[in-house]
């Protein structure tokens, strides 16, 4: 496969979803083709043959599943892996889902690690690594009501890395607020999990100091902005 010529088609009604989902794949060398209905999603899939589809299962007029389904049904198309995307006990279920003919689903909430390596199985070609830029600021975060700061070591548009030497529990999921004063003076505040531990000897990277990384899982499109802002100016 010539990954010049590689093509995603990344569907959600949602803008910020759409705009998240492509930031995802900036690293990949593939041309990205995006759709905000049910409808338009087969229509580009005609048109553009994509290698891979990205699809939310929640949109008005012809949900995903439906869309799924006439893709599946479409000799053409029909070899196409189509991922779908749903909200557990609001959309469908995960039976229903797999009833589309889907080739795989991810339930939200969901990171950027797991929402590539899904991809990955089917399109070997996506580059899962993302750039990180060094900072300094002050992040307090909270764990099950407990309130803890930290000091904020690199960052990227999907996660950071913190400096923190106290015992923390792996995978806990955590609420975080920073500030990036060189770009904005609002604080930026989000919900994460913490993606992996580096503490203790000898540690897992010793090139950063101990501490952890956190993946968001939820955050503002204001506050994606100023990351945004933050990682072009560095």
């Amino acid at each position: 496969m010539n990954q010049s010529n590689l093509k995603i088609l990344l569907v959600d009604d949602v803008d910020f979803f759409r705009v998240v989902m492509r930031d995802y794949f900036k690293r990949t060398p593939a041309t990205l083709f995006t759709a905000s209905s049910g409808e338009e999603a087969v229509s580009l899939a005609m048109r553009e043959r994509p290698d891979l589809i990205y699809m939310d299962v929640n949109m008005p007029g012809m949900s995903g599943i439906d869309a799924c389904r006439q893709i599946k049904a479409n000799p053409n198309l029909k070899d196409i892996p189509v991922l779908l995307v749903f909200t557990p006990g609001r959309d469908s279920t995960a039976q229903e889902v797999e009833a589309a003919g889907c080739d795989g689903y991810l339930a939200k909430p969901f990171g950027r690690e797991e929402f590539l390596n899904l991809g990955h199985r089917y399109l070997f070609n996506i580059e899962r690594r993302e750039r990180r830029v060094p900072c300094q600021m002050t992040v307090e975060f909270t764990i099950d009501g407990s309130v803890y700061q930290a000091r904020g070591v690199d960052i990227s548009l999907h996660g950071l890395y913190v400096e923190f030497r106290d015992e923390i529990p792996p995978n806990s999921r955590l609420k975080a607020s920073f500030l990036l004063p060189t770009i904005s003076s609002t604080k930026i505040e989000l919900i994460g999990r913490i993606a992996w531990i580096n503490q203790g000897l000898p540690r897992n990277n010793m090139t950063l100091p101990q501490g952890f990384g956190i993946e968001i899982l939820s955050i503002d499109m204001n506050s994606v902005e100023i990351i945004h802002s933050y990682l072009e100016r560095n």
